[in-house]
């Protein structure tokens, strides 16, 4: 404890904010002295006392903001009554944009999760193609295309239904 000013000067030099310098300061004299206990600590016995602990103690704090810095709440941490309100403007975020996105995203990955046949009717029908014309390319029956792209359809439905209710 007595060179806990020393351990908060190195926490703050290291990027640890001031305000949460006294917390990561605790977790690396905990973190030393769980070190110490488990005989990681060994410092030469010929050398000066404090300056080898002093320097071991800058490499765990050094260890410890690292960590505290890469953490995701720190990194992530929005102090603003409207989180998403300062970056609406800074880069003309649009929710409704993200909102469709994320919609196409579960679509092509229900879609990815379906039997090739079913994927093979769906991409040539949202390319425009007609029943007769997916039977021409993939060589069946109209008859069979045109069922095969009702079938489809309805399990793309029923996959999108039920990735809804997770």
């Amino acid at each position: 404890m007595a060179e806990r000013a020393f351990i908060v000067a190195t926490l703050i030099s290291c990027g640890v904010p001031a305000r949460d310098s006294a917390d990561v300061a605790q977790a690396v004299v905990l973190g030393a002295w769980q070190a110490i206990e488990a005989g990681r600590y060994r410092p030469d016995p010929a050398a000066n006392a404090r300056q080898m602990l002093r320097r071991w103690l800058r490499g765990v704090a050094w260890r410890h903001a690292v960590h505290y810095l890469e953490s995701a709440y720190v990194r992530h941490e929005v102090l603003h009554h409207e989180p998403l309100g300062p970056l609406r403007h800074a880069v003309g975020l649009n929710l409704e944009a993200q909102l469709q996105a994320r919609a196409e995203m579960e679509a092509l990955l229900a879609l990815w999760q379906m039997p090739l046949w079913a994927r093979e009717v769906l991409a040539l029908a949202a390319l425009g193609h007609e029943g007769t014309e997916i039977a021409s390319v993939l060589h069946l029956h109209r008859g069979t295309a045109v069922s095969r792209l009702r079938r489809a359809r309805k399990l793309l439905a029923r996959m999108r239904k039920r990735k809804g209710r997770r």
